[in-house]
């Protein structure tokens, strides 16, 4: 497998944009797509640490590809402590993860991710594994080549890692507020002009 590069500048804040949008107390609107904030427990710090990741959910399954191989921060977390956090637009809930370790499950799972958009996947997952091309028939054959995290949903009258909390909420308020007010000193503006 060859793991992507991490990203840098602005395809990195391009990335944790979600995590942005839950702080403004706007992560609603990602309702609809398959984004979800994991959260985690820093091994070291001990800190939360949240992550914007892609998943698929399989019944009470949500799967998630790293395209960084085990390298990234939130899989080491997850590694140390399995017991996460997970936020889906306004749903909140605990969940245990695992690393996928079955080739015939890991297949599935890759299948899920390619199902919504097999041609974008397709080019994608050739390239992460380092085969000339993939399609449905040869996920079984690439699969041992990628991390996949299975995360099963617990149940919990409290989540092992705070959620993500609305904190610049305000900014948001405040920034529609200025946009009311604009627009209507520029229609009051237009409307007393003869």
């Amino acid at each position: 497998m060859t793991p992507l590069p991490y990203p840098a500048g602005f395809g990195r804040a391009l990335l944790r944009l979600p995590v942005l949008l839950y702080r403004l107390g706007l992560g609603g609107l990602l309702g609809g797509l398959p984004l979800m904030i994991l959260g985690t427990r820093g091994r070291k710090s001990g800190l939360p640490r949240y992550t914007p990741v892609e998943y698929r959910q399989h019944g009470s399954k949500y799967y998630i590809v790293s395209a960084w191989g085990r390298r990234p921060q939130w899989f080491q977390n997850l590694l140390a402590s399995p017991e996460v956090s997970v936020q889906c637009g306004t749903r909140r809930f605990a969940a245990r993860a695992s690393v996928v370790e079955d080739s015939g499950e890991a297949a599935r799972a890759l299948y899920l991710f390619r199902k919504r958009a097999p041609l974008v996947y397709d080019a994608l997952l050739a390239l992460l594994s380092g085969t000339p091309s993939v399609n449905q028939h040869t996920l079984p054959d690439i699969s041992d080549a990628f991390t996949i995290v299975r995360l099963d949903r617990q149940p919990a009258d409290t989540l092992p890692v705070a959620p993500l909390e609305a904190d610049l909420a305000w900014v948001a308020r405040t920034g529609l507020l200025a946009i009311v007010v604009a627009f209507s000193v520029a229609l009051f503006v237009r409307l007393r002009r003869p």
